[in-house]
């Protein structure tokens, strides 16, 4: 999977919120909000979302 070709145009506000709310929220320490909707980046919502699997030694 090449992320180069991923990146896109994107909002830049939305991105700065996100950053901004990631630090302190309440819930735990893997959210951040942005407009009204609760984000997770923890490593199993990453790994799933892109079909990451463990690797083995």
């Amino acid at each position: 999977m090449n992320f180069n070709y991923m990146i896109s145009d994107c909002n830049i506000s939305w991105v700065e919120e996100f950053y901004a709310n990631a630090l302190g929220y309440a819930l735990d320490d893997y959210t951040s909000t942005v407009r009204g909707k609760t984000i997770s980046y923890a490593l199993d919502v990453i790994d799933t979302t892109f079909g990451f699997r463990p690797t083995e030694y």
